[in-house]
């Protein structure tokens, strides 16, 4: 049993290290109980298959492929659990690091509702 335990945590863990990578850099706008507050955000996203991520942005972070090329994001912070949709809106279309810039927005799903625009330069490989 031990060795079946291993052999399955292996290959869960080469399927991060051999997945997508996405590095997301920018600021966060966000109404916090009717007061606007600006902070910078930081994120990484592996790709689990073509259609979801999962990561960390501010919290942990699922996000599942949507229509027109858009993300639903399901998150987790420290404040709340989060939804919300992201769309990228240009990319590099250099080979090596992909550059891309996008836009989330986060509504959150308890308390105060409280709403983040997130605007993000990402690099992928």
């Amino acid at each position: 049993m031990k060795l079946v335990t291993k052999m399955a945590l292996i290959a869960t863990l080469a399927s991060f290290m051999f997945a997508g990578v996405n590095l997301t850099w920018g600021n966060s706008y966000a109404d916090n109980a009717g007061t606007m507050t600006a902070a910078d955000s930081f994120g990484v996203h592996f790709d689990v298959n073509d259609n979801t991520t999962i990561g960390w942005e501010g919290g942990l972070m699922v996000g599942l492929a949507g229509p027109a090329g858009s993300t639903f994001r399901l998150g987790y912070t420290s404040a709340a659990p989060t939804l919300g949709m992201s769309y990228t809106w240009w990319e590099g279309a250099g080979t090596g690091w992909a550059t891309s810039l996008s836009t989330a927005l986060d509504y959150g799903m308890t308390g105060d509702n409280d709403m983040d625009i997130t605007i993000n330069l990402g690099f992928g490989f």
